[in-house]
């Protein structure tokens, strides 16, 4: 496995986790950092893992012996997010096609032997998924017609907001949509969302400010725009999201002249904040002449 990881997540190989956890956090990790091919790497890696420990217990299971796995979740769970984690890096390298293929891999696992209830129980989370991510590549993909069908499933299905609508924004900037009812009508749930803690909701808030922020520089609408740069700002660092942090100081750098005395001075209490901060971000490496 090492020869997957970089420097950086190396630590993981320390922990007493199954190699299909720690393959799991990776790429978790890969995708915080918008590492893709850090990303592909994992999810082959643990494709690979799970379906060998899956034959290995199907010959086991011939011969009479029963190996339970010191896993946090059954083995159809790895096999499952093997074939997410593909989907999700198609996705971002825009290759909708290929993408959709592995979500109907993943959407239908009950193919599975030897599966008990708590295995049940996520062929069925990885079904509900993705129907849920079937709906953001169609989107993606252009087609608008699904949007009020997909509204209407995020809310009854709150849990799918959050990243629902960041597939939503990266749809609209990516086909020129005009979704500023949309935005409306969750905008109380978007301040919600701001107050998240935990990590993975905090990853995907940023994904969504990322976003509003390219839909309202698209718009012309610059200081809206800017004040989610700085949001992201605040978030990137937060959540140790270095690609995310250099592509918004460039981005804040060339519409600075447009930005308000307050929005200037943010700008730099966030820019000072990450410099001092021993566990922030390393602003010499960003050309910002800050040494």
């Amino acid at each position: 496995m090492e020869e997957v990881l970089n420097q950086r997540e190396a630590i993981y190989l320390l922990s007493d986790s199954h190699e299909l956890d720690k393959a799991c956090e990776l790429f978790r990790i890969s995708y915080t950092h918008n590492d893709w091919d850090e990303a592909n790497k994992v999810a082959d890696y643990l494709h690979t893992l799970a379906e060998s420990l899956y034959h290995t217990q199907l010959r086991n299971a011939a011969d009479g012996k029963y190996e339970t796995l010191d896993t946090k979740h059954p083995l159809v769970f790895y096999y499952a997010y093997s074939y997410l984690a593909k989907s999700i890096y198609y996705q971002n390298m825009g290759k909708y096609e290929e993408a959709r293929n592995y979500i109907m891999k993943y959407s239908e696992m009950g193919w599975f032997m030897g599966l008990d209830q708590s295995g049940h129980e996520e062929v069925e989370r990885f079904r509900f998924l993705a129907k849920a991510n079937l709906f953001t590549i169609e989107l993606l993909s252009g087609r608008r017609e699904l949007l009020p069908e997909y509204v209407q499933f995020l809310h009854d299905n709150e849990e799918e907001l959050l990243p629902g609508l960041v597939g939503i924004a990266e749809a609209a900037n990516l086909n020129n949509w005009n979704i500023d009812d949309l935005l409306n009508d969750f905008a109380d749930d978007i301040k919600i969302f701001e107050g998240y803690e935990d990590r993975a909701n905090r990853v995907y808030y940023l994904k969504l400010v990322n976003q509003l922020a390219i839909y309202h520089f698209k718009k012309k609408q610059y200081s809206v725009a800017l004040n989610y740069v700085l949001d992201s700002l605040q978030f990137s660092a937060s959540v140790e999201a270095d690609a995310d942090f250099r592509t918004l100081v460039a981005l804040f750098e060339t519409y600075r002249d447009l930005a308000t005395p307050s929005q200037q001075e943010q700008y730099q209490t966030i820019l000072l904040r990450g410099l001092h901060n021993e566990k922030g971000i390393n602003l010499g490496n960003y050309g910002l002449g800050v040494s």
